[in-house]
This record gives C-alpha cells, structure tokens and sequence, in this order.
C-alpha cells in the first residue's frame, strides 16, 4: 500500500516536472522574440478572435507569456500543485480549441500556417500544433485527477 502511494506521488511529481520545464521553456522562448510571437498572436486574433482584440497583439502575447512563466514555476512547488493543474489545464484547454479551429475550421483566409508555440526554435505545422496540444493536454487531465484524488484521499 505504501508503495503504490509512493508510486503515485513520483507519477505526480514527473507529470508536473514535465508540464513545468515545457511550460517555462516555451514562455522563456516566445519573450526572446516576443514582437515576433506577437505577431503570430495577431494572425490568430485576425482570424479567430472578437474584432475588439484586434490591435491587442503585443499586449496578448505578453500575457499568454506571463501566464504559461507563472503555471510553469508553480509546478516547482509542491504546495502549489492543485493551483498548478488547473491552470495548465485550463490553458491547455484554450491552446487545444484555439489549435483545433486553426487546423479543423480555417478561415476563408486560410490557417496560420506556425502557431510560435516555441518562439522561433520550433516551429509546428497546424496539425503538429494540435497534436502537441492534445498531448500536453491529457498530461494535464492525468494530473489534474491524480492531484486532486490524492487530495481527496488524504483530508479523510
């Protein structure tokens, strides 16, 4: 029995280690050539967004930035766990659906055709975007259940 909680924590704890270090990485490198990921958030936003947030390019890839740095250092402490899982859920549900529309329902205009996911060093097609995405996306759920079922478990 105690095994399998030990078992389960370091289950955890890699899950969260790899959403963190990717989550870091991608912001760390989409700030090194944030007017170009800027860019990139304005063809999304050009095609997929309300007509408000048009012009609000620079502004968004800040805070798209800012948010995956925050959820990635989070996964560095463990108190911070729950907190950490359902934000990268939660982001990771925005980056699924707004990679999906690009790939499944592009415009009359077409889909942009690199998401800048990793700044400039790497660069996905829509459906590599989408899949990455997927993928990220069922760590996170793994996470989410696993973290809050371990805490569930534990305040009986």
């Amino acid at each position: 029995m105690e095994k399998e909680r030990v078992h389960k924590e370091t289950l955890v704890r890699v899950l969260a280690m790899v959403l963190g270090v990717t989550f870091v990485a991608s912001s760390l490198l989409k700030i090194i050539s944030i007017r170009t990921f800027a860019m990139e958030v304005g063809e999304y936003i050009d095609l997929y967004m309300p007509q408000w947030l048009h012009g609000w390019n620079m502004p968004c890839a800040i805070g798209v930035c800012a948010s995956e740095l925050l959820v990635g250092m989070l996964a560095f402490r463990k108190r911070m766990l729950r907190c950490m899982s359902i934000l990268s859920l939660v982001l990771l549900t925005f980056f699924v659906w707004l990679t999906g529309v690009n790939l499944f329902f592009p415009t009359m205009f077409g889909s942009v055709e690199s998401c800048g996911c990793f700044g400039e060093l790497v660069h996905f097609t829509p459906v590599g975007s989408f899949v990455k995405s997927i993928v990220l996306w069922v760590l996170a759920l793994v996470l989410f259940i696993m973290a809050h079922v371990k805490s569930m478990n534990s305040s009986k």
